[in-house]
C-alpha cells in the first residue's frame, strides 16, 4: 500500500523581524512549495498574517486537497494598480512654468519678459483660485466661475474707483482693475497649463478650451501721426527738457545768467555750485528763479520721443538699449544694434537717419556734462538714478509731450494731436514715414521694426494709401459733374 503524501512546513525569520512559513509538498512526484508571510497586509497574494499554526493548517487544507487529485498551483495575484493621483495645480503649475523658461516646452526658451508675465498671471489669479485643487478637480463648471470671478472683480473695482475711492495694493499701488485684455490672457495661460497635463495623461480633456471660457476684446482704433504733427510734438518734448522762464521785462543777473547757461548743458545743482564758487543754496534760488525743475535734473525727454518717432524701436527696446548698442562714428552707417530674439542671429540693426544722430550725439555730450556715465554696459537713456527706464515712465513721457504740443498747436489754432498719443503710436508713424521715404518698401520697413509677418505694417499701409491719395475727393466730383451735365444735355450753341 503506497504511503499518504505528507509535507513540512520550514519557518524562516526575514530582515525585518516577520516570519515566512515554507510549505513544502509533493504532488504526483513533483515537488512544491508555498510561501506564507507572517507581516501583515502581504502583497504576495498570501493575505499576510500567518502563524505558524495557521500555516500547518493550511498545510493539512493542502495536502487533503493534493489527496482528492483536486490541488491545482494557486496563480500569483495581481497586485491591482491603485489609480495615480492627479499633482495639485500649484505644483504642476510651477514645474510647467520652469519648463517654458528652459526651453523644454514648446519651440524656444521663453524670455524674461515672458516669465515675469507668467508669474504674475499665475501669482495674482490662477494660484489664488485653482493652487489647492488635484488637476483633475477641475472642470468646465469651475473654470467658468473663474472666468465670472475675474469679470466681477474688474467690474466691481471699476465701480469703486468710479464712486472716488481710493484702493491700493499690497503695494500700495493704486489699484487698477482687469481689462478685457488682460482677463483673456490670464484664462489663455490656464489653458496652456491644462493642455500640457493633457499631453502628460493628468487629465482626459482640457475644460478651459470650450467657447463659454472666451472673452471678447475691443479691437483699439491704432493711427499714427501725420508728419507736422510728429514735428510739433519733438518739439515740445524738447522745450521741456529745459523749461526756463525768460522773466519777460527782467534781463537775467550774471549769475542767473551762468546758472541757467550750465543748467541748460546738463549740470546739476551741485555741479554748478563747483564751477561758479557760490554754495548750492544759491544755486538752488536763481534756478526756481528762472523756472528750472530743480532737483529733476536732465530727464532726455527729447531723445525719448525722437529714437522712438524716428527709428521705430519698442518701447521696451529703448528701455533696454546701452550705450554699447549704438553706432555713431560712422555718419553714413550709424545704428542701433537691438537684441532681438525674432531675427537669426539674434540682433536686428536699426539704421539711424542724420538727424537722429545729432540727437543722440547731442544726448550722450549732456550726460557726460552731468557726470553720468556713459559706458558700453550703461543705459543709454538711463532714468534719473542712472538705471534702466522703464515703459511707464517712458509713457509718460510721450504723454506729457503730446500733451504740451496740442497745447501749442490750439495757441496757434491748428487741430490737436490725437488723443492718447503712446509710444505704440510713434512706433506706427515711423512706419508711415518710412514707407512714403522709401517708395513703399515693406520688407525693408519690416526689418527696420523687427516685425516677424506683414500684417502691422500692412495695416500701416492700407491708412496711409488712404490718406495720400487724396485726390479722389477730386474726381468724385468731376465724375458727378460730367454725368450731370449729360443729364441737362449739350450747352446750346451762341449761334442759334
Amino acid at each position: 500500500m503506497a504511503r499518504e503524501p505528507t509535507g513540512s512546513v520550514k519557518v524562516i525569520v526575514l530582515r525585518d523581524g516577520t516570519r515566512a512559513f515554507h510549505l513544502r509538498f509533493s504532488v504526483n512526484g513533483s515537488r512544491e512549495r508555498m510561501t506564507l508571510h507572517g507581516r501583515p497586509g502581504c502583497i504576495c497574494g498570501c493575505g499576510g498574517g500567518w502563524a505558524e499554526t495557521s500555516a500547518r493548517r493550511e498545510l493539512g487544507n493542502v495536502m487533503a486537497r493534493v489527496r482528492l487529485g483536486i490541488w491545482e498551483r494557486p496563480q500569483p495575484e495581481v497586485p491591482v494598480e491603485q489609480p495615480k493621483r492627479a499633482p495639485l495645480f500649484s505644483k504642476y503649475s510651477e514645474g510647467w512654468l520652469q519648463a517654458k523658461v528652459e526651453g523644454i516646452l514648446g519651440g524656444k526658451a521663453i524670455a524674461e519678459s515672458t516669465e515675469s508675465d507668467y508669474r504674475w498671471r499665475l501669482r495674482c489669479h490662477l494660484l489664488p483660485f485653482f493652487g489647492h485643487l488635484p488637476l483633475d478637480e477641475i472642470d468646465g463648471d469651475l473654470c467658468l466661475s473663474f472666468k465670472a470671478h475675474l469679470l466681477r472683480e474688474a467690474r466691481e473695482l471699476r465701480e469703486a474707483l468710479e464712486a472716488g475711492a481710493d484702493l491700493r495694493d499690497r503695494l500700495g499701488r493704486r489699484a487698477v482693475p482687469l481689462g478685457p485684455a488682460s482677463i483673456r490672457k490670464v484664462l489663455d495661460a490656464l489653458a496652456a497649463i491644462l493642455d500640457d497635463a493633457v499631453e502628460d495623461g493628468h487629465i482626459d480633456h482640457n475644460p478651459a478650451r470650450r467657447k463659454r471660457m472666451r472673452v471678447s476684446v475691443p479691437q483699439p482704433k491704432r493711427s499714427f501721426l501725420e508728419m507736422d504733427e510728429l514735428a510739433a510734438l519733438l518739439d515740445a518734448a524738447g522745450d521741456q527738457d529745459v523749461q526756463l522762464r525768460t522773466n519777460e521785462g527782467h534781463e537775467l543777473g550774471p549769475t542767473a545768467a551762468m546758472v541757467a547757461h550750465f543748467h541748460r548743458q546738463g549740470l546739476n545743482p551741485i555741479q554748478i555750485a563747483e564751477q561758479l564758487e557760490r554754495t548750492k543754496s544759491t544755486i538752488s534760488f536763481h534756478l526756481r528763479k528762472i523756472g528750472a525743475d530743480v532737483g529733476r535734473g536732465y530727464v532726455g525727454r527729447r531723445v525719448v520721443c525722437e529714437i522712438l518717432g524716428r527709428s521705430g524701436v519698442r518701447a521696451s527696446e529703448l528701455c533696454g538699449m546701452k550705450m554699447g548698442h549704438v553706432r555713431l562714428h560712422d555718419p553714413d552707417n550709424a545704428r542701433f544694434r537691438i537684441p532681438d530674439a525674432k531675427t537669426e542671429t539674434g540682433i536686428r540693426e536699426v539704421q539711424m537717419s542724420p538727424d537722429l544722430v545729432a540727437v543722440v550725439a547731442e544726448h550722450l555730450q549732456r550726460l557726460r556734462r552731468a557726470g553720468k556715465p556713459t559706458g558700453p554696459d550703461d543705459h543709454l537713456v538711463p532714468n534719473l538714478h542712472g538705471g534702466r527706464l522703464n515703459r511707464q515712465r517712458v509713457a509718460e513721457i510721450v504723454r506729457e509731450a503730446a500733451k504740451r504740443a496740442s497745447e501749442q498747436l490750439i495757441e496757434r489754432r491748428i487741430s490737436p494731436l490725437p488723443p492718447k498719443t503712446t509710444p505704440h503710436t510713434l512706433r506706427r508713424t515711423y512706419i508711415s514715414i518710412a514707407l512714403l521715404a522709401n517708395n513703399f518698401d515693406v520688407k525693408w520697413v519690416m526689418g527696420q521694426v523687427g516685425h516677424a509677418n506683414s500684417k502691422m505694417t500692412m495695416d500701416v499701409y492700407a491708412q496711409l494709401e488712404q490718406r495720400v491719395d487724396r485726390s479722389h475727393g477730386v474726381n468724385f466730383d468731376r465724375l458727378l459733374r460730367e454725368a450731370r451735365e449729360g443729364l441737362e444735355g449739350p450747352p446750346p450753341d451762341d449761334d442759334e
